[in-house]
Order: structure tokens, then C-alpha cells, then sequence
């Protein structure tokens, strides 16, 4: 029998809808939405049950799975009041605004007995699979600096761009750069110094923000995120000692060089396959088969120390040091 899912959200949440429904073992039950016209838009197009409250979904027993496509504000209290209902959860990035909330929503998927992952589907994009491979192969030898960057020019809409419900580059973007450098540091982060702008747009959140992170293994970690670039960084510039890893853009191929048995070598390459997809397919062995979960909130946790630590270091002017 297929884990029935309910959707929570239907702006994003309609390519949610479209990857659980193309994933076995997952049958796409229901949409909520507070819009009735979006209601109808999602009924016309999955068939599915829909409801106009949260309330409605977590008292309907037949929903397994509560997959949250909503402000970045409400997923700590919308997650916890669905494992309490007995549901699994998935929220969409960031998986909340603060180590507080993060603690608080392990504790009650653990009470509960319950999954709760997040949708960090930016583990599967091909330039990060790429970057991962490359590390983990040895080709640059000991890596001590990693550099990412998201960033280019456009004026930021939507509730996003009200701090209120956790709007802002780094919430947003942040989210998924900050958890891609947990990935590649595999330990954990120690300290942070951050600069954070809210400059050009007219909005309370930050348009720019550049995060440094100083990992207990050694590693650097740079995150750039930004909507007021006019020329952007470069999307990825590892360093190791024996060789590097340029990625000027999203399009481009991938430059390295290296080291390699007493010669040097350059060369260029494109990115490896990889697809979101895969997201939801470890979902569905999880809930089905017992399989180990793929986007654990423990790991999500530790890029939620980095994007605080970041605010509070942005406040002060000074590096903030991370505990346990």
C-alpha cells in the first residue's frame, strides 16, 4: 500500500505534487491550501481531496506523510503539530529559523516515532554531485577552502521579502549553500563571521549576505548569496593541496587542475547527472522498506548553527563561535 501524501501549499508545492506523484510507492492524496482558486487548480489537475484548513489534513487519518511548501515562520509549529498528529513530515527549506526550533522538532518526530526530513533536493543539483565527487576522490588532495556562491541582480517579491516570515537571501539560498557545506566539511562548524546588506530594494530583509565558516576539521567555508550582484562570483572555487576546482557559472564546465603521479594536469568537464527526484525516492524507501534517511534533521541542524551564528556575527561585527 502507497504512503498517502498530503501537500501543504500549492505555489511551490504543485512541483512537489509532480514529483511525489511520478515516485512508486507514494500516492499523492491531497492538497491544502488557504486559496480556494489554488484548491481548485490542484483538484482539477491531481484529482486529489482538498482542504481549506491544516486543522482538516491532520485530522484526516488516512494522510501518512504531511509535506509543508509554506512561509519559512510556520514550519516549526505546523511540523510539530503534525507528528503530534501521528503524521510523517517533510518542510520544505530552511527547515526553520532558528537551533531552538530545529531542537524543538526533533524532539517531537522522535517522541512521536515519526520521519521528519527536509526537502534539501539542492543535494542532487549536478554542479554540487560534481564538486562532491571530485572532493571525495582525492583529485585535489587535502581540501582547506571551499568558496560558494549564488548571487546576481533582481528585485526579490513575495512574502519572502518580509522578515517577519523568515524572508531574506539567507534563509532562502542560504539554506541550501550553507547545508551543501556541511555536506563537503562532513563536521561540524565552529565558527562564524558574517556581513549582512539590505541594500537597493525597498524590503526588511537582507539582499546580500557573505558567511565564512571555520570547520572543527580545518575547512573554510565562504557563502555568498545575494540579489544586488551585478557580476557574480563564481558558482564553485575549491582549493586543495594538490590541485582546484572552478565553476565560473551554471553553465559552464567544470576547470581543474591537479596534481596527479608527479605531473600536472588541467583539464575540463562536464557535470554528472543527478536529478530532485531522487529526494522523494529515498522517501518512499524509508516509509516502504526501512532504507536509511537521506536528509537526516540532525545534519540540517548544523546549517541551521551556521545561518543564526551568521545574524548574531552580522550584529556584532565579530565571529561567533558555535557550541554543541
Amino acid at each position: 500500500m502507497s504512503v498517502r501524501v498530503a501537500v501543504i501549499g500549492y505555489g511551490m508545492g504543485r512541483y512537489h505534487c509532480s514529483d511525489i506523484s511520478k515516485t512508486r510507492g507514494l500516492k499523492l492524496y491531497a492538497v491544502s491550501d488557504i486559496d480556494a482558486d489554488k484548491r481548485k487548480a490542484a483538484q482539477d489537475e491531481w484529482k486529489v481531496k482538498t482542504y481549506a484548513s491544516f486543522e482538516e489534513v491532520l485530522a484526516d487519518d488516512k494522510v501518512d506523510l504531511v509535506v509543508l511548501v509554506t512561509p519559512h515562520d510556520t514550519h516549526a509549529p505546523m511540523a510539530i503539530a503534525a507528528l503530534k498528529a501521528g503524521k510523517h513530515v517533510i518542510t520544505e527549506k530552511v527547515m526553520c529559523l532558528s537551533v531552538a526550533e530545529a531542537d524543538a522538532m526533533i524532539a517531537a518526530a522522535q517522541k512521536a516515532g515519526k520521519v521528519l526530513s527536509v526537502y534539501q533536493n539542492r543535494r542532487w543539483d549536478s554542479d554540487f554531485v560534481t564538486v562532491k565527487h571530485v572532493v571525495q576522490t582525492g583529485m585535489l588532495g587535502e581540501v582547506f577552502s571551499v568558496a560558494s556562491c549564488a548571487d546576481g541582480y533582481g528585485q526579490p517579491g513575495g512574502w519572502r521579502t518580509h522578515k517577519k516570515h523568515g524572508g531574506g537571501l539567507l534563509y532562502d539560498w542560504g539554506a541550501h549553500l550553507t547545508d551543501q557545506m556541511v555536506q563537503l566539511a562532513d563536521s561540524d562548524p565552529e565558527t562564524v563571521f558574517a556581513q549582512i546588506e539590505s541594500r537597493v530594494w525597498n524590503v526588511d530583509v537582507d539582499t546580500f549576505a557573505k558567511v565564512v565558516v571555520r570547520f572543527k576539521n580545518g575547512l573554510v567555508g565562504d557563502i555568498e548569496v545575494g540579489c544586488i550582484s551585478w557580476i557574480p562570483r563564481p558558482r564553485w572555487l575549491v582549493r586543495g593541496e594538490k590541485g582546484a576546482l572552478l565553476l565560473k557559472s551554471w553553465d559552464d564546465q567544470f576547470r581543474l587542475r591537479t596534481h596527479v603521479n608527479g605531473i600536472n594536469t588541467e583539464m575540463r568537464f562536464d557535470k554528472l547527472q543527478s536529478s530532485w527526484q531522487e529526494y522523494y525516492a529515498n522517501i518512499s524507501a524509508v516509509l516502504n522498506k526501512g532504507a536509511e534517511l537521506a536528509v537526516k534533521p540532525e545534519q540540517v541542524r548544523k546549517a541551521i548553527q551556521v545561518i543564526e551564528a551568521a545574524f548574531r556575527s552580522a550584529e556584532t561585527g565579530e565571529a561567533v563561535k558555535i557550541e554543541a
